[in-house]
This record gives structure tokens, C-alpha cells and sequence, in this order.
């Protein structure tokens, strides 16, 4: 294959190109500068970290206190007919008293464990969206012994939840 004429050039000349070299002060200010990206990088994915938790916390907080606070009107008329109905009205309010209080308890701990706080908090989540659904369920048939049980048991496994890590966590 036939040489190209600059291909050759740059070949023949190659020790006059490597004579200049840069001066360790330009290396330094190169360095400088990737670290300065560096860190703003770091600092802005902390910062969206930080406020994903946030939003999760502030979020299922008023989803708690929604549920806990209006229950329907429905179920009020119902648990002055079914002893069912009142029954589950009491556990609802036992086990969101004794949740949120062992909550704040864990809520504390969150700066020493900093992923416990996802995790806690993205089963609460889950557990509040079937709770939800259970709702849905019951105000279709307010007496559905089945459905008021099942409500009563998601109660349970979220004060067994709070319970679980309180007891893994020493804060």
C-alpha cells in the first residue's frame, strides 16, 4: 500500500513534534477543573436523593393521616349496625396510633441508617395501597366479614413491621 505524503512527513519529523510538551501548571489547572465537575455532580445527585426521600416521607405521611382521619361516612353508619364494622374502626385507630408513635420512634434513626428509610418506608407505601384497596372493597359491601378481617391483618403486619425494625435497629 502507497504511503501518504503527511502520513510520511509526520513519520520522518516525529522527534521535532515531541519536543513541546505542557507545562505542569496547565496539568494542574486540568486537574482542578474535572475535580469542580466532579463534586457539582456529586452534589446535585445528593441533593435529588434528598429530596426523593422527602417527597416519599411528606407523601405517605399524608396518605397515612388521610386514611386514619376521614374515614368514610359509610363505614360510620355501618358501625353503628355491625359490631364487625365498629370492631375494625377501633383497630384502625389502635394500630395507626401505635404505628405512627413506634414510627417517629424509627424516623429518628433514618440520618444513622440512611437506606433503612427507603425500605421501611417503601413497605409502608405497599401496604397502604392494599389497605386502600381493601377500603374500596368494603364500601361495596360494608358487612364482607372476609374484607374486614383482611383490613385487621394489614393493620397487624404494619405494627409487625415497625415492630421488626425497631428491634433490628439500636438507635
Amino acid at each position: 500500500m502507497k504511503e501518504d505524503r503527511l502520513e510520511s512527513f509526520v513519520r520522518g519529523n516525529k522527534e521535532s513534534f515531541d519536543i513541546h510538551s505542557p507545562s505542569p501548571e496547565v496539568w494542574g489547572k486540568l486537574n482542578q477543573q474535572l475535580h469542580k465537575k466532579e463534586q457539582k455532580h456529586w452534589m446535585k445527585s445528593r441533593w435529588l436523593q434528598v429530596a426523593a426521600v422527602l417527597a416519599i416521607v411528606i407523601i405517605s405521611s399524608g396518605v397515612i393521616v388521610k386514611s386514619l382521619v376521614s374515614p368514610s361516612d359509610r363505614l360510620r353508619l355501618a358501625a353503628d349496625a355491625d359490631p364487625e364494622v365498629r370492631e375494625l374502626i377501633e383497630a384502625e385507630a389502635y394500630y395507626a396510633q401505635q404505628v405512627s408513635g413506634k414510627l417517629k420512634e424509627i424516623r429518628k434513626c433514618y440520618k444513622l441508617v440512611p437506606e433503612l428509610e427507603m425500605e421501611v418506608e417503601n413497605d409502608l407505601l405497599e401496604l397502604e395501597g392494599m389497605y386502600q384497596e381493601l377500603k374500596k372493597d368494603l364500601k361495596e359491601n360494608v358487612s364482607n366479614k372476609e374484607v374486614i378481617e383482611a383490613m385487621i391483618e394489614n393493620n397487624r403486619f404494619r405494627m409487625k413491621l415497625v415492630d421488626d425494625v425497631l428491634e433490628q435497629i439500636n438507635c
